[in-house]
């Protein structure tokens, strides 16, 4: 599965290079080579005029553009194409990411999900949702040393019934495991479509957990064919909304606490979540790759240097008039680039402690 994962996050990263390879060489700019993976290289094969590598670090890909640096003027550099051109290279890589995140939430709108963001489904004149199956009330977290933990109770398993009674939410499973507590009772559940029965004595302090699990109450919801592409455009629209606010807050975070919060992840604690996240259903996981693919759009769209955003943002005010040398450009950049590679390191140290935690 975090095989699955590093695949996923590589073929997303690789799509977002691609986006860039292709606008440029449909506008006439040479494009040096084309990497899968990063070096050290293992082979490569040239053909008009670009070289496709393939390298031994199989985490994403690049590209290198003939002027990209300033450090060519010829006719077919990037350095001495118009702003428009400059642009549609830049934001191509993310208009793939974009692309890619609204197919695969169209696909869920129209087969149904589960709500796994932290906003109601789209609810807006015609866009309204419709049930795509039964209530589901799924496990998301257990208790060690619990009644859950003694019968084998594991995330991702529903919880049909207790002695005969099946809640609906939460706080009927609460309330019907108080009424039962210290007692032996018999809980169902079903598993990957295995209905299972397990007898388990319960326990006797609430602080303690009864049952010892907190679960989620579920129901698939869907779209109708033709609304779907405008649902998932707007559950896009309600992802950035969110989360652009909470990526800088957390990156304030790190200075004034000193702490990295828990909504910041990054890959290796997307890899780590991912075992589990699946436990919950393909669609979970299909969410997952989803957001992923998101988050590098509105990532490389933030106007920090060194991104495709910071980029684009300093032809902008070169365009403004605001007199930017390229040694300021290449100094931008390169600080932008250490300060990304330190955050990157600071977020990996943080998701090896959690998962360790």
């Amino acid at each position: 599965m975090i095989l699955l994962v590093i695949f996923a996050f590589s073929a997303l990263v690789i799509a977002h290079e691609f986006g860039h390879f292709i606008v440029a060489k449909r506008n006439g700019i040479k494009v040096y080579e084309f990497g899968i993976g990063f070096p050290p290289k293992a082979f490569g094969i040239k053909r008009g005029g670009t070289e496709y590598t393939f390298n031994w670090l199989p985490l994403g890909g690049f590209v290198r553009l003939e002027g990209e640096e300033n450090e060519s003027k010829t006719a077919s550099s990037f350095a001495t194409k118009s702003v428009w051109v400059k642009t549609k290279v830049l934001m191509a890589g993310v208009t793939m990411n974009f692309a890619i995140a609204w197919v695969l939430l169209t696909i869920l709108c129209v087969v149904g999900m589960a709500n796994i963001f932290p906003f109601d489904l789209p609810r807006a004149g015609s866009i309204q949702p419709i049930a795509a199956g039964p209530n589901r009330l799924v496990v998301y977290s257990v208790n060690p040393d619990s009644a859950a933990k003694g019968i084998g109770l594991q995330n991702g398993d529903e919880i049909k019934r207790i002695d005969g009674v099946a809640p609906q939410n939460e706080e009927e499973l609460r309330s019907t495991t108080r009424d039962r507590a210290g007692k032996t009772v018999d809980i169902t559940y079903v598993r990957q479509g295995e209905e299972i029965t397990r007898s388990a004595i319960l326990g006797s302090d609430a602080n303690k957990g009864i049952l010892g699990v907190a679960a989620l109450s579920q129901q698939r919801q869907r779209y109708e064919l033709w609304v779907a592409p405008l649902a998932s455009l707007t559950l896009m629209w309600k992802t950035i909304v969110v989360s652009v606010p909470m990526f800088f807050s957390s990156i304030a975070s790190i200075f004034t606490t000193a702490k990295v919060n828990d909504g910041l992840v990054g890959p290796i604690g997307i890899a780590a979540a991912a075992p589990q996240v699946i436990q919950f259903g393909w669609d979970y996981f299909v969410a997952l790759i989803a957001s992923i693919s998101l988050s590098l759009a509105i990532l490389n769209s933030l106007p920090i240097p060194a991104l495709d955003g910071g980029r684009l943002a300093v032809i902008l005010l070169r365009r403004a008039g605001v007199p930017l040398k390229d040694h300021h450009e290449s100094w931008a950049h390169t600080i932008g680039f250490v300060a990304l590679m330190g955050l990157g390191i600071i977020v990996a140290i943080s998701d090896v402690s959690r998962i360790w935690r």
